[in-house]
């Protein structure tokens, strides 16, 4: 084991969040919290129905492996008011390469990225203090926040490790398994220096493009030769890729209309909607969604179907059924689908499923 630590002093802060030991004070907010149903779904080791015994019998865990030096657990605490708003701890494995992370989040204090900013603040600290080759997270699959914030942070998607761990009726259950080697912790502080210069759109996890998460990054284009609110065309692979700076930050999609493959890099931007230089449709480039059906028609994403229609508004003259008609009524206009990115030795980078030569 490692030499055993002490908490430190001044607690770690970003000054949205602060994390420091638990106090016997915590139990009721750590009742609180665990009572959640969610929390209990997603964390099948906290007791149902949780008490506030529960609460203290864990406080007083966390102290003692703090004291034994086998996991640093901190409190995450509003800076403001000092108050208990979740945990996140650092588990020690027998060797560097088998140490662990978790954390868990209370209801009222979600959506603010709670979670994310106590998991950068307590990895920098894991990998300055600690012996560390591999930091493993995982999750239950289907726990899709908890999975954005460990891909938020940096942590890397490896896959679905089966029967890893085991349910709340001790039956084997799969887990989907991320980790952080000092390279990738390298790279996400790189990433961090200069995001307020150039963020990245918060896209949609579920729009990420097939193949991706456990796919290389690739470099696409140098950062000092993009500027906001500019499309530009990168080919790589085979692979026609847009690279658009949009109000809402950088992503990379497919240079293509989801509708009829034109590319997206020659049509117009604005703000986070581009326009396809073909028939009219209108895309968002940052929730992936169509904005506007083309003047051909079609399907949308949900299925739904939308006539044809005129740009000026005159009234479109009948088809008679042909098989051109029928395509129209069948062609659908899907969401748009995109590609992880990180920043690295000034570069935009990119995970492409396909690795140009």
């Amino acid at each position: 084991m490692p030499e055993k630590l002490t908490p430190p002093n001044p607690p770690l802060t970003d000054g949205a969040v602060t994390l420091r030991v638990l106090r016997a004070e915590d139990a009721p907010a750590v009742t609180l919290a665990c009572q959640d149903r969610e929390i209990q779904r997603w964390i099948p080791i906290i007791p149902v129905p949780y008490t506030e015994a529960d609460a203290r019998r864990f406080i007083l865990m966390t102290l003692q492996a703090w004291h034994d030096g086998t996991s640093y657990e901190f409190a995450i605490a509003d800076p403001s008011t000092d108050r208990f708003i979740g945990s996140i701890g650092l588990h020690l494995g027998p060797n560097p390469r088998l140490h662990a992370v978790g954390y868990l989040v209370a209801p009222a204090a979600r959506g603010r990225g709670v979670a994310s900013r106590a998991l950068r603040l307590v990895t920098r600290w894991g990998f300055e203090h600690i012996d560390i080759e591999r930091l493993a997270l995982w999750t239950l699959p289907g726990n899709a926040a908890s999975q954005a914030v460990a891909e938020n942070a940096g942590f890397r998607f490896e896959g679905l490790a089966r029967n890893w761990t085991l349910d709340r009726d001790d039956r084997p259950t799969d887990a989907v398994m991320y980790s952080m080697t000092p390279d990738d912790l390298a790279d996400a502080v790189a990433a961090d220096s200069v995001a307020a210069n150039v963020p990245f759109a918060a896209v949609p996890r579920e729009l990420w493009a097939s193949g991706t998460r456990a796919a290389p990054f690739v470099q696409v284009a140098p950062i000092a030769e993009l500027t906001p609110g500019s499309m530009r065309r990168v080919t790589l692979a085979g692979m026609d890729l847009l690279v658009a700076w949009t109000t809402d930050g950088i992503v990379v999609t497919d240079d293509r209309c989801p509708h009829m493959a034109a590319p997206l890099s020659i049509g117009n931007l604005d703000g986070c909607v581009v326009a396809c230089p073909l028939h009219e449709g209108r895309f968002d480039l940052s929730s992936g969604e169509t904005v506007r059906m083309p003047t051909t028609g079609g399907l949308d994403a949900d299925g739904t179907y939308h006539s044809p229609w005129s740009p000026s508004g005159a009234e479109m003259k009948p088809e008679p059924p042909t098989r051109k008609l029928e395509a129209r009524r069948l062609t659908r206009v899907n969401r748009l689908r995109f590609y992880p990115l990180r920043i690295r030795d000034g570069h935009l980078e990119v995970q492409l499923p396909i690795v140009p030569e």
